[in-house]
This record gives C-alpha cells, structure tokens and sequence, in this order.
C-alpha cells in the first residue's frame, strides 16, 4: 500500500472540509444538527478547525510525492494516525454525548476509514 493514495485522497477530503468549517462555520454547525450562528463560540472554534485541516491537506498534498521512507512522510503517517483516532474517539463523543443528526455518522466513518488508512501505513509491513 503506497502513502501517495492516502495523501491524495486526505488532502481533499480536508480541503472540503476545511473550508467548508473555515467560511461557513454556521452552516456546518447546523449540517450536523448543532444550532449555533456565525458569531456563537462553536463556530469561532470551528472556523480554527477548520483552518487546521487546510492547513493539514496541504502538507498531505505537498508530501504525496515524498519517499515512503524518508523520516518526513513517516512523521506525517503518524501524526496523520493519532488526529484520526483523536477524531474518532471527539465524533463518537459528540454522537453519544450531544444532540448531533445522522450526519456525525459520516464524520465518524470517514474518521474511522483513515484511522485504519493510516494504521495499516504505520503498523504495516514496510513495502
């Protein structure tokens, strides 16, 4: 399994994701059934998250061409491993703990597929 299909697919999901949280904070917030507006702490917060995963896929972006084995892709790996099973274990908390709709199961999916994406780079047989 080659790192270059991960970074490619993460780095957009996080653009998507990002600027969706970035620029419309709100509209995110109430996608997931949190009714917040754009000034309301949430979305402030979100609008930083939401500047992290830019930030996160242009690292992805930029490190797909990397070797697999230079100290900096495998850095990335593994930083990549701890945010998604973070992100995880945050959406299964929100699920349980809030009010949030059916669409944290998407959030929760998609932290659940690069957690395992991610592990099986990190954990794997080197190629």
């Amino acid at each position: 399994m080659k790192h270059r299909t991960l970074f490619l697919v993460g780095a957009i999901v996080l653009f998507v994701y990002g600027l969706l949280w970035l620029v419309l904070p709100a509209v995110g917030l109430n996608l997931h059934g949190h009714d917040v507006v754009a000034s309301d702490l949430a979305s402030v917060i979100a609008r930083y998250w939401g500047s992290a995963f830019v930030g996160l896929g242009v690292i992805l972006w930029l490190a797909k061409e990397g070797d697999a084995d230079s100290i900096a892709v495998r850095a990335i790996i593994g930083g990549g491993f701890v945010m998604c099973v973070t992100g995880l274990v945050a959406a299964i908390i929100d699920k349980m703990q809030a009010s949030p709709n059916a669409l944290i199961w998407l959030s929760i999916g998609l932290y659940a597929l690069f957690s395992i994406w991610f592990g099986a780079l990190l954990f794997g047989k080197k190629a």
